[in-house]
Protein backbone atom coordinates (compact mmCIF):
# COMPACT_ATOMS: atom_id res chain seq x y z
CA UNK A 1 0.00 0.00 0.00
CA UNK A 2 1.04 3.57 -0.54
CA UNK A 3 2.34 5.45 2.17
CA UNK A 4 3.00 9.33 2.92
CA UNK A 5 5.74 10.89 5.13
CA UNK A 6 5.07 15.01 5.42
CA UNK A 7 8.41 16.87 5.43
CA UNK A 8 7.64 20.56 6.92
CA UNK A 9 9.48 22.79 8.95
CA UNK A 10 10.68 26.78 8.66
CA UNK A 11 12.60 28.06 5.45
CA UNK A 12 15.83 26.61 5.69
CA UNK A 13 15.61 24.08 8.16
CA UNK A 14 16.27 21.13 5.82
CA UNK A 15 13.43 19.91 4.23
CA UNK A 16 14.05 19.62 0.99
CA UNK A 17 17.54 17.77 2.17
CA UNK A 18 15.78 15.42 4.67
CA UNK A 19 13.17 14.57 1.67
CA UNK A 20 15.96 13.71 -1.25
CA UNK A 21 18.04 11.94 1.94
CA UNK A 22 14.64 9.88 2.70
CA UNK A 23 14.03 8.84 -0.90
CA UNK A 24 17.67 8.13 -1.68
CA UNK A 25 18.00 5.47 1.46
CA UNK A 26 14.24 4.00 0.27
CA UNK A 27 15.42 3.73 -3.35
CA UNK A 28 18.87 2.39 -2.78
CA UNK A 29 16.92 -0.51 -1.07
CA UNK A 30 14.82 -1.27 -3.90
CA UNK A 31 11.91 0.33 -2.40
CA UNK A 32 9.99 2.94 -4.66
CA UNK A 33 9.82 6.44 -3.65
CA UNK A 34 8.67 9.28 -4.73
CA UNK A 35 9.66 13.25 -3.54
CA UNK A 36 7.40 15.78 -4.43
CA UNK A 37 9.70 19.03 -4.16
CA UNK A 38 7.99 22.20 -3.18
CA UNK A 39 8.85 24.11 -6.26
CA UNK A 40 8.02 21.44 -8.76
CA UNK A 41 5.72 22.68 -11.22
CA UNK A 42 2.92 21.15 -11.72
CA UNK A 43 2.82 19.81 -8.13
CA UNK A 44 0.93 16.79 -7.42
CA UNK A 45 -1.18 18.04 -4.70
CA UNK A 46 -1.37 21.78 -5.21
CA UNK A 47 -4.22 22.23 -7.74
CA UNK A 48 -4.38 24.83 -10.51
CA UNK A 49 -6.22 28.12 -9.48
CA UNK A 50 -9.58 28.00 -11.09
CA UNK A 51 -10.01 30.50 -14.27
CA UNK A 52 -10.03 34.10 -12.12
CA UNK A 53 -8.92 32.84 -8.86
CA UNK A 54 -10.40 32.01 -5.55
CA UNK A 55 -13.39 33.83 -4.69
CA UNK A 56 -13.19 32.87 -0.86
CA UNK A 57 -10.56 31.09 1.26
CA UNK A 58 -13.49 28.07 1.58
CA UNK A 59 -13.55 27.61 -2.03
CA UNK A 60 -9.56 27.85 -1.98
CA UNK A 61 -9.81 24.81 1.04
CA UNK A 62 -12.44 22.72 -0.68
CA UNK A 63 -10.36 22.55 -3.57
CA UNK A 64 -7.15 21.84 -2.32
CA UNK A 65 -9.23 19.31 0.66
CA UNK A 66 -10.51 17.54 -2.93
CA UNK A 67 -7.20 17.28 -4.84
CA UNK A 68 -5.59 15.88 -1.52
CA UNK A 69 -8.15 12.81 -1.39
CA UNK A 70 -8.29 12.34 -5.16
CA UNK A 71 -4.55 11.46 -4.76
CA UNK A 72 -4.72 9.74 -1.76
CA UNK A 73 -7.01 7.28 -3.50
CA UNK A 74 -4.50 6.40 -6.49
CA UNK A 75 -1.69 6.65 -4.53
CA UNK A 76 -3.01 3.92 -1.99
CA UNK A 77 -3.08 0.79 -4.14
CA UNK A 78 0.95 1.57 -4.89
CA UNK A 79 3.39 0.15 -2.88
CA UNK A 80 5.38 3.65 -3.03
CA UNK A 81 6.48 5.73 -0.44
CA UNK A 82 5.59 9.36 -1.01
CA UNK A 83 7.53 12.22 0.17
CA UNK A 84 6.17 16.09 -0.04
CA UNK A 85 7.98 18.56 1.34
CA UNK A 86 6.04 21.81 1.88
CA UNK A 87 2.83 20.67 0.76
CA UNK A 88 0.55 20.44 4.17
CA UNK A 89 1.90 23.42 6.19
CA UNK A 90 4.55 25.52 4.73
CA UNK A 91 2.48 26.43 1.35
CA UNK A 92 -0.93 26.62 2.29
CA UNK A 93 0.08 28.85 5.27
CA UNK A 94 1.92 30.93 3.33
CA UNK A 95 -0.47 31.62 0.96
CA UNK A 96 -2.96 32.44 3.58
CA UNK A 97 -1.09 33.83 5.97
CA UNK A 98 0.75 36.57 4.09
CA UNK A 99 -2.97 37.60 2.60
CA UNK A 100 -4.15 37.75 6.25
CA UNK A 101 -6.15 34.81 5.99
CA UNK A 102 -7.70 33.86 9.54
CA UNK A 103 -5.19 31.62 11.47
CA UNK A 104 -8.11 29.62 12.45
CA UNK A 105 -9.34 28.87 9.10
CA UNK A 106 -5.52 27.82 8.21
CA UNK A 107 -5.23 24.96 10.77
CA UNK A 108 -8.81 23.77 9.87
CA UNK A 109 -7.79 23.27 6.84
CA UNK A 110 -4.43 21.78 7.23
CA UNK A 111 -6.26 19.26 9.62
CA UNK A 112 -8.48 18.55 6.50
CA UNK A 113 -5.61 17.62 4.15
CA UNK A 114 -4.62 15.18 7.10
CA UNK A 115 -7.76 13.48 7.16
CA UNK A 116 -7.77 13.79 3.06
CA UNK A 117 -4.49 11.70 3.20
CA UNK A 118 -5.59 9.05 5.58
CA UNK A 119 -5.48 6.09 3.02
CA UNK A 120 -1.66 7.11 2.71
CA UNK A 121 -0.94 6.70 6.30
CA UNK A 122 0.37 10.05 6.62
CA UNK A 123 3.30 10.58 9.77
CA UNK A 124 4.84 14.14 9.76
CA UNK A 125 8.29 14.99 10.04
CA UNK A 126 9.06 18.82 11.45
CA UNK A 127 12.00 20.53 11.61
CA UNK A 128 11.68 23.58 13.81
CA UNK A 129 13.36 26.33 14.65
CA UNK A 130 13.74 28.18 18.02
CA UNK A 131 14.82 31.55 17.03
CA UNK A 132 12.80 31.92 13.13
CA UNK A 133 13.87 35.94 12.98
CA UNK A 134 17.70 34.53 13.21
CA UNK A 135 17.00 31.23 11.39
CA UNK A 136 15.50 34.16 8.18
CA UNK A 137 18.67 36.28 8.48
CA UNK A 138 20.68 32.84 8.25
CA UNK A 139 18.89 31.55 5.04
CA UNK A 140 20.01 35.29 3.79
CA UNK A 141 23.55 34.66 4.31
CA UNK A 142 23.27 31.71 2.95
CA UNK A 143 21.38 32.39 -0.34
CA UNK A 144 22.78 35.87 -0.59
CA UNK A 145 22.18 39.53 -0.44
CA UNK A 146 19.87 39.41 -3.19
CA UNK A 147 18.00 36.76 -2.11
CA UNK A 148 17.16 38.59 0.78
CA UNK A 149 16.43 41.97 -0.68
CA UNK A 150 13.81 40.30 -3.37
CA UNK A 151 11.56 38.43 -0.48
CA UNK A 152 12.03 41.68 1.64
CA UNK A 153 10.86 43.85 -1.68
CA UNK A 154 8.17 41.63 -2.06
CA UNK A 155 6.46 41.36 1.34
CA UNK A 156 5.52 45.26 1.31
CA UNK A 157 2.60 44.42 -0.92
CA UNK A 158 1.69 41.50 1.13
CA UNK A 159 -1.99 42.44 3.46
CA UNK A 160 -0.35 41.13 6.57
CA UNK A 161 2.31 43.47 7.03
CA UNK A 162 -0.02 46.25 5.60
CA UNK A 163 -2.40 45.47 8.41
CA UNK A 164 0.72 45.98 10.90
CA UNK A 165 1.59 48.63 8.79
CA UNK A 166 5.11 47.63 8.52
CA UNK A 167 7.39 47.02 5.36
CA UNK A 168 10.62 46.31 3.69
CA UNK A 169 12.96 43.68 6.29
CA UNK A 170 10.83 44.57 9.13
CA UNK A 171 7.92 43.12 8.00
CA UNK A 172 9.56 40.40 6.42
CA UNK A 173 10.74 39.09 9.35
CA UNK A 174 7.48 40.01 11.47
CA UNK A 175 5.60 37.63 9.00
CA UNK A 176 7.94 34.79 9.54
CA UNK A 177 7.24 35.51 13.41
CA UNK A 178 4.26 35.15 13.30
CA UNK A 179 3.82 32.00 10.65
CA UNK A 180 6.56 29.76 12.83
CA UNK A 181 4.51 30.14 15.53
CA UNK A 182 1.46 29.43 13.55
CA UNK A 183 2.96 26.21 12.02
CA UNK A 184 4.31 24.98 15.53
CA UNK A 185 0.58 25.68 16.96
CA UNK A 186 -1.29 23.39 14.25
CA UNK A 187 1.64 20.73 14.31
CA UNK A 188 1.06 20.49 18.39
CA UNK A 189 -2.56 19.89 17.55
CA UNK A 190 -2.39 17.58 14.43
CA UNK A 191 -3.43 13.86 14.97
CA UNK A 192 -1.34 11.79 13.51
CA UNK A 193 2.25 10.30 13.89
CA UNK A 194 4.98 13.28 14.11
CA UNK A 195 8.57 13.52 15.05
CA UNK A 196 9.35 17.68 15.83
CA UNK A 197 12.72 18.11 15.81
CA UNK A 198 14.77 21.50 16.70
CA UNK A 199 17.02 21.79 14.09
CA UNK A 200 20.41 23.69 13.33
CA UNK A 201 23.40 24.10 12.32
CA UNK A 202 25.01 21.13 13.82
CA UNK A 203 23.99 17.42 14.93
CA UNK A 204 22.59 16.37 11.52
CA UNK A 205 24.01 12.99 11.17
CA UNK A 206 22.50 11.72 14.42
CA UNK A 207 19.05 13.76 13.25
CA UNK A 208 19.14 11.60 10.20
CA UNK A 209 19.26 8.38 12.26
CA UNK A 210 16.57 9.10 14.15
CA UNK A 211 13.93 10.45 11.18
CA UNK A 212 15.06 7.04 9.75
CA UNK A 213 13.90 5.27 12.82
CA UNK A 214 10.94 7.08 13.15
CA UNK A 215 9.89 6.64 9.75
CA UNK A 216 11.30 2.99 9.33
CA UNK A 217 13.59 3.99 6.62
CA UNK A 218 17.10 1.87 6.65
CA UNK A 219 20.20 4.57 7.51
CA UNK A 220 23.32 4.69 6.36
CA UNK A 221 25.36 7.84 5.12
CA UNK A 222 25.34 9.21 1.58
CA UNK A 223 27.90 7.59 -1.00
CA UNK A 224 31.01 9.66 -1.87
CA UNK A 225 32.29 9.86 -5.46
CA UNK A 226 36.06 8.04 -4.89
CA UNK A 227 39.04 10.02 -5.78
CA UNK A 228 39.20 8.66 -9.27
CA UNK A 229 35.77 10.50 -10.22
CA UNK A 230 36.52 12.80 -8.54
CA UNK A 231 39.23 14.17 -10.31
CA UNK A 232 37.79 13.34 -13.81
CA UNK A 233 35.02 15.85 -13.28
CA UNK A 234 35.77 18.34 -11.22
CA UNK A 235 36.95 21.95 -12.89
CA UNK A 236 35.34 24.40 -15.04
CA UNK A 237 32.87 24.52 -17.29
CA UNK A 238 30.55 27.20 -18.98
CA UNK A 239 27.09 27.91 -21.78
CA UNK A 240 28.76 30.80 -23.24
CA UNK A 241 27.09 33.26 -20.73
CA UNK A 242 28.29 32.23 -17.58
CA UNK A 243 30.82 30.04 -16.10
CA UNK A 244 30.75 27.20 -13.07
CA UNK A 245 32.73 25.09 -11.18
CA UNK A 246 32.47 21.85 -10.18
CA UNK A 247 34.91 21.86 -6.98
CA UNK A 248 36.03 19.72 -3.94
CA UNK A 249 35.26 20.57 -0.59
CA UNK A 250 36.06 18.00 2.65
CA UNK A 251 36.21 15.31 0.20
CA UNK A 252 33.10 16.15 -1.41
CA UNK A 253 32.12 17.71 -4.95
CA UNK A 254 30.29 20.61 -5.08
CA UNK A 255 28.29 22.78 -8.16
CA UNK A 256 28.96 26.60 -7.84
CA UNK A 257 27.56 29.25 -9.64
CA UNK A 258 24.33 27.95 -11.36
CA UNK A 259 21.78 27.50 -8.23
CA UNK A 260 22.86 28.32 -4.34
CA UNK A 261 26.45 29.57 -3.67
CA UNK A 262 27.25 26.20 -3.30
CA UNK A 263 25.14 22.57 -3.79
CA UNK A 264 27.23 18.99 -3.21
CA UNK A 265 26.95 16.31 -6.21
CA UNK A 266 25.80 12.80 -4.59
CA UNK A 267 26.75 9.75 -6.57
CA UNK A 268 24.57 7.51 -8.35
CA UNK A 269 26.56 6.19 -10.57
CA UNK A 270 29.26 6.80 -12.88
CA UNK A 271 29.07 10.79 -14.42
CA UNK A 272 25.71 10.93 -12.73
CA UNK A 273 24.77 12.80 -9.57
CA UNK A 274 21.73 14.29 -7.55
CA UNK A 275 22.35 17.60 -6.52
CA UNK A 276 21.75 17.90 -3.16
CA UNK A 277 18.42 19.83 -1.50
CA UNK A 278 17.11 19.88 -5.71
CA UNK A 279 15.27 17.14 -7.60
CA UNK A 280 18.10 17.81 -10.68
CA UNK A 281 20.38 15.46 -11.62
CA UNK A 282 23.66 16.16 -13.08
CA UNK A 283 24.72 13.86 -16.06
CA UNK A 284 28.72 14.22 -17.15
CA UNK A 285 29.09 13.73 -21.07
CA UNK A 286 32.70 11.57 -21.84
CA UNK A 287 34.02 11.24 -25.13
CA UNK A 288 35.59 8.00 -26.68
CA UNK A 289 38.81 8.31 -24.67
CA UNK A 290 36.58 8.63 -21.24
CA UNK A 291 37.34 12.14 -20.49
CA UNK A 292 34.43 14.45 -19.72
CA UNK A 293 33.59 16.90 -21.99
CA UNK A 294 30.46 18.64 -20.75
CA UNK A 295 27.57 18.46 -18.03
CA UNK A 296 24.02 19.20 -18.47
CA UNK A 297 20.67 18.66 -15.87
CA UNK A 298 18.06 16.94 -15.84
CA UNK A 299 14.43 17.38 -13.40
CA UNK A 300 11.14 18.19 -13.09
CA UNK A 301 9.99 21.69 -14.24
CA UNK A 302 10.58 24.37 -11.29
CA UNK A 303 8.33 27.42 -11.04
CA UNK A 304 11.82 29.44 -12.38
CA UNK A 305 11.93 27.10 -14.96
CA UNK A 306 15.61 25.47 -13.70
CA UNK A 307 19.04 25.14 -15.33
CA UNK A 308 18.94 24.26 -19.09
CA UNK A 309 21.58 24.02 -21.84
CA UNK A 310 24.91 22.35 -21.57
CA UNK A 311 27.88 23.41 -20.09
CA UNK A 312 30.94 22.76 -22.08
CA UNK A 313 34.34 22.18 -19.77
CA UNK A 314 36.45 25.04 -20.16
CA UNK A 315 40.36 23.95 -20.58
CA UNK A 316 42.74 25.09 -17.46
Amino acid sequence: MGRLILVEGFPGAGKSTTAQFLARRLTRHGRLARWIYEEEVPNPLVPTPPSGGYRTWEQFADVRVERWRAFAAAARDYDVTVLPESALLQLPVFTMLRRNADPAAIAALVSRLVEAAAPLRPTLVYLARRDPEGAFRDIGERRGLAWLLQHAASSHGDAFTQARGLSGLEGLLAYWRAHAELCGAIVERLDLPKLVLEVGPDGWAERRRGICDFVDVPFEDDPVADATEIARVAGRYGDGQREVTVEVVDGRLVLRGILWSGNALLPIARNVFDVESWPLRVMFDADATGRIRAFHCTGPRLSWGGPSGVFGRIAS
